[in-house]
């Protein structure tokens, strides 16, 4: 059991943080004897533990008993950990003093120490936890530390802490049973059919891309000659394709069940074509508006749906006004029956206030929290979290978007550079679980863009091993859902502890329970179990 101190500010932060990092804790009491106390807020007078684990970075009492002076730096600062770096974004406090320097390091020098005091080991970092944690989910991360997964690697901290002080623990890794990492592949549909455009500026754009654009990639070595001569084709057939005398090769529910070979993906849907919308400015863009709406292609929806495909709301104005949430939700949920469904916000529009408006509209998820213009972790984090100041709201964080990998005018990758900087996020998913979340655009696979081959490229590297849970978004939500429900109680007079579920299951895998015995331990340094939450599990430290 892990207690915790903290302010009444950042209790919800610990609350959050031990979502991610499932396992046993609670708010500290006096009356109680933990193996861990961890505090950041400094109050430790009067409690008892095997390990205090003390976050900040100002001077504490225990500094001073020491002989360890603390100089207060304000972030960002980066921290250097067994091989691997992370930022901090609030102010971290440097040590120096007689005591044994720890594993964090700024620019060479200590940001943590560890001391025996009795019978208590005394571990000090020198940084705020659960403000960073805070920072993490709510302000996220800017775009040129998009690549860290920060979040996970103080989760990754606090484990090795646990466990080169020789505590035992269980915990739930964010890894259904037999699959290293969940992986969502996502599409917005923001065009549908190109017969929908006739002398507009889309249709203007798609022919001077396809023709001189194809040509100038080609001269530079950016497009093959078999790439090039499909977009030339495309452009003469389309007198064919608006007369209807040749397929229209803008149909993403019929591309993206060949391209996923029976893997099941989740469409954002547009729910009212036409409409522009409401920047964060204030402002409204002409371009921001569809010629389609969702229920404008029922019978290819319906054809899609029972292909095992998920449909939900490409968002307009939700992410600021819940009334028009709700009436973009039910623009879809009227053609599907359901009773809810996620959201991506078209453009990733999204304000602080949007998490509020989105699970008061009645949204079961949103998909938002990603890149326009770069790829990896702005919450530091794959798994599905809780925004702060949300109940039900869950957040499933975008990992790789295509238009952010290649548009010139954002990452402008070549397709090897792309995938190469993906396989940096598949490894990263593979080590801490979670989720990885494509958004690969209605008409990315087709002319004049052809970012096909690097997403069948994607596509296998995600998919070696045979390790990954394909799942639409709303599965994989479901069950980051189900593993919240999850509850870890103390066995009176006993070193153990009893696992069970306050939600039942649906049609998702199971859980594993993994148990942390570090050396010197009599069984098995780790153990697995599979949990699947039809009865409570006892478990014995």
């Amino acid at each position: 059991m892990i207690g915790v101190t903290a302010s009444a500010a950042d209790m919800e932060m610990a609350g959050e943080f031990f979502e991610l990092f499932k396992t046993h804790w609670e708010p500290a009491v006096s009356a109680r004897k933990y193996r861990v106390l961890l505090s950041t807020d400094g109050r430790i007078e009067g409690m008892d533990a095997d390990l205090f684990l003390l976050y900040g970075s100002a001077e504490q009492a225990g500094d001073r008993e020491v002989h360890t002076a603390v100089e207060e730096v304000n972030g960002p600062v980066d921290i250097d950990w067994g091989g691997s770096s992370f930022p901090i974004y609030g102010p971290v406090g440097v040590f120096d003093g007689r005591v044994d320097a720890g594993i964090l390091r700024s620019a060479g020098r200590p940001l943590d120490y560890r001391h025996r005091s009795g019978q208590r080991i005394v571990w000090r970092v020198g940084y705020d936890l659960f403000r960073e944690i805070r920072h993490l989910l709510s302000e996220g991360q800017p775009a040129l530390r998009a690549p860290t997964p920060t979040l996970e690697l103080h989760i990754a901290v606090l484990r090795h802490v646990l466990l080169d002080s020789g505590v035992p623990f269980v915990e739930i890794p964010p890894t259904p049973q037999g699959h290293d990492f969940t992986c969502c592949l996502t599409h917005d549909v923001d065009f549908f059919g190109i017969r929908r455009h006739k002398f507009d500026r889309t249709l203007a754009g798609f022919v001077a891309r396809a023709s001189l654009g194809t040509l100038v990639d080609l001269v530079r070595g950016r497009r093959p000659l078999s790439e090039a001569l499909r977009n030339w084709a495309a452009v003469l057939s389309l007198p064919l394709v608006h007369a209807g005398l040749a397929p229209d090769f803008w149909r993403p529910f019929e591309s993206y069940a060949r391209a996923e070979n029976g893997r099941r993906s989740t469409f954002f849907l547009v729910p009212h074509k036409g409409r522009p919308g409401v920047a964060p400015d204030g402002t409204s863009h002409a371009n921001r508006a569809v010629p389609y709406q969702a229920s404008e292609i029922r019978e290819e929806l319906s054809e899609a749906v029972a292909r095992g495909s998920e449909m939900a709301v490409h968002g307009i104005d939700a992410w600021r006004d819940a009334e028009a949430g709700r009436a973009e939700m039910t623009a879809l949920t009227s053609l599907t029956g359901q009773t809810t469904a996620g959201v991506r916000m078209h453009w990733l529009y999204f304000a602080a206030d949007s998490p509020r408006q989105l699970e008061t509209a009645g949204f079961g998820y949103d998909s938002t929290w990603g890149y326009n213009d770069a790829i990896g972790y702005r919450a530091g984090t794959s798994q599905v979290f809780r925004l702060p100041g949300t109940e039900t709201l869950l957040e499933l964080p975008l990992s790789i978007m295509d238009s952010a990998m290649f548009y010139p005018a954002r990452m402008g990758l070549a397709c090897e550079e792309a995938l190469r900087r993906c396989a940096i996020i598949v490894a990263n998913a593979r080590r801490f679980g979670g989720t990885l979340v494509v958004n690969w655009h209605d008409r990315s696979l087709a002319p004049e863009r052809l970012w096909g081959r690097c997403y069948q490229e994607l596509l296998a590297a995600i998919s070696t091993g045979d390790r990954a849970w394909f799942a639409t978004a709303g599965e994989a939500v479901e069950w980051f859902r189900w593993r919240r429900s999850l509850r870890f109680v103390e066995q009176a007079g006993s070193p153990g502890v009893t696992v069970s579920a306050s939600a039942r299951r649906s049609d998702v895998p199971p859980a594993v329970i993994r148990i942390h015995r570090p050396a010197g331990a009599a069984s098995v340094p780790v153990e697995e179990l599979t949990f699947d939450g039809g009865q409570a599990m006892r478990l014995s430290l």
